[in-house]
């Protein structure tokens, strides 16, 4: 599987070439397998050590066999990925302020 990589991606970055990296699916390289409608997410080897793979299915690029490169690519646009939105300061005190407390009743 051949991924686009941005700050949404969970991947070993030492191994990320123009911004992409390609991934291998096989029962014997990923564990935990799981697919969703957002996001592809397993745990790899990389170099021996266990890393967590998180990948959101628009950042797919093309998925193909290794043993002849037969597969299919898809259409993706840089440009339209969903960029990681900036904290604003006043959400982290509407967050607070909404949020259930306990008190001990004796």
């Amino acid at each position: 599987m051949a991924v686009f990589v941005d700050d949404s991606v969970e991947v070993p970055m030492e191994f990320v070439k123009n911004d992409e990296i390609v991934l291998n699916l096989s029962i014997e390289a990923c564990h935990q397998l799981n697919l969703d409608n957002d996001w592809i997410s397993f745990q790899a080897r990389f170099g021996g050590i266990p890393r967590k793979i998180m990948v959101p299915v628009s950042h797919v690029l093309a998925i193909y066999a290794r043993e002849n490169g037969q597969g299919m690519s898809f259409p993706f646009d840089a440009g339209k990925t969903n960029k990681p939105k900036e904290k604003n300061p006043a959400d982290d005190e509407k967050l607070k302020a909404s949020r259930p407390s306990l008190t001990i009743v004796k």
